[in-house]
């Protein structure tokens, strides 16, 4: 809605929202401002009128804040201080016939999901007694936090896991070898199993290294 003019002989105000097109991100003073095209004020899409708008976000202060600029051509909704055209603040973006939703609204509305340009997905599912939070690349490598099971599962896109479960077991999966290097390696544990061959280059035992075949230091003959 257009309303009256301003005293200082600025033009008509501009009160109300407006659509906009993001044209530029990069602020050349550095002060959290994108450059908007507005088509309906000039007599084309290439002499559209063109601002500097304020980013609105959440949180944002000194060094810190939730920085999540639009894409370049997206459409955003602007809003002009006291309607003053030279005022512009973008509130918010928009999705349309050309911009679509990352996923489809069902009716229970338990999906709050962040994804980026690249198909990296967080996603918070709210379902009652199975809430899940998974952190995911469009390459396959997922983080799932599981209410349901009360597990924590690390993917890669190679099939390798490692999972922490709600019985406190900890389970390590890799289609190939799993290596550890470290000064010190300290294992402590009542028992400790291993299938196949064991292969050192020196083993020293504080007490006796016995099998049902051959325990050196148990009564045998060197």
């Amino acid at each position: 809605m257009i309303s009256d003019f301003q005293p200082d002989g600025g033009g008509p105000r501009y009160y109300g929202l407006y659509p906009g097109i993001v044209t530029d991100i990069e602020d050349p003073q550095k002060l959290g401002r994108v450059q908007v095209k507005f088509p309906w004020l000039g007599s084309d899409g290439e002499k559209a009128v063109r601002a500097w708008a304020t980013l609105l976000s959440p949180y944002a202060d000194n060094d810190q804040g939730l920085q999540i600029l639009p894409e370049k051509d997206s459409q955003v909704v602007v809003g002009f201080e006291a309607g003053d055209l030279r005022r512009p603040y973008v509130v918010g973006a928009a999705w349309n016939g050309r911009e679509k939703q990352p996923a489809t609204p069902q009716a229970a509305n338990n999906r709050r999901l962040i994804k980026t340009r690249a198909g990296s997905v967080l996603e918070f599912d709210d379902a009652s007694g199975a809430a899940k939070l998974t952190l995911k690349m469009a390459s396959g490598h997922t983080l799932a936090l599981s209410d349901a099971d009360q597990s924590v599962t690390l993917t890669h896109a190679n099939g390798c896991t490692v999972t922490f479960n709600a019985a406190g077991q900890v389970e390590i999966r890799a289609n190939a070898t799993v290596e550890v290097n470290a000064p010190v390696l300290n294992v402590h544990a009542a028992a400790a199993n291993f299938d196949g061959i064991v292969t050192c280059t020196t083993l020293n035992a504080s007490a006796a290294i016995t099998s049902p075949v051959y325990s050196p230091g148990a009564g045998n003959i060197w």
